[in-house]
């Protein structure tokens, strides 16, 4: 009886997505996660889409830089101690003040925040959903990224946050 059970259910388990594909953030590895924003973002800016009012076209993918991870991580670190949900950080910092004290060199930033998706899915289509967000994810000028999650330690939600640079002169 366990036999033809067995059978029957290969052929379904090898046409499922993989499962880490939509597993919840807890059940990661924080790098696979940002990979996993970062996969999603790149899918989305590959085609042309309209954000609110504004259209944009295809651009080309973002590529993870260091600087930009520090300072997404770090924001979302700083709202999930303090359970407040804000681009300002808890120093005043806007996220300009962030990104250029991780060290990236800008001419232009961006950032998305979020709080309380549970998978990389929900947070991206979250964003694209909401014209500004998904503005900044559309904006050809940006070539670098970020992405950090952190999690309430009292309310046990997650906080995540996207950086967004356009390197200035000589980066």
């Amino acid at each position: 009886m366990l036999r033809p059970m067995l059978k029957a259910l290969v052929p379904l388990l090898i046409t499922l997505p993989a499962a880490s594909a939509q597993a919840p953030v807890a059940r990661q590895p924080p790098q696979a996660v940002a990979e996993r924003v970062v996969e999603l973002v790149n899918r989305a800016r590959s085609q042309g889409r309209r954000c609110g009012q504004e259209s944009f076209p295809s651009t080309a993918p973002l590529a993870m830089a260091g600087p930009l991870q520090a300072a997404a991580e770090a924001h979302a670190t700083d709202m999930a101690a303090r359970e407040k949900f804000a681009h300002r950080g808890s120093d005043g910092s806007e996220p300009r003040d962030r990104v250029r004290r991780a060290g990236y060199a800008a001419r232009l930033t961006g950032e998305n925040i979020a709080f309380a998706p549970e998978t990389a899915e929900e947070v991206v289509a979250g964003w694209l959903a909401s014209p500004g967000h998904c503005a900044n994810i559309m904006d050809g000028r940006f070539r670098h990224t970020g992405v950090g999650v952190a999690t309430g330690l009292r309310n046990g939600q997650l906080y995540w946050v996207q950086t967004f640079g356009a390197p200035g002169a000589g980066g």
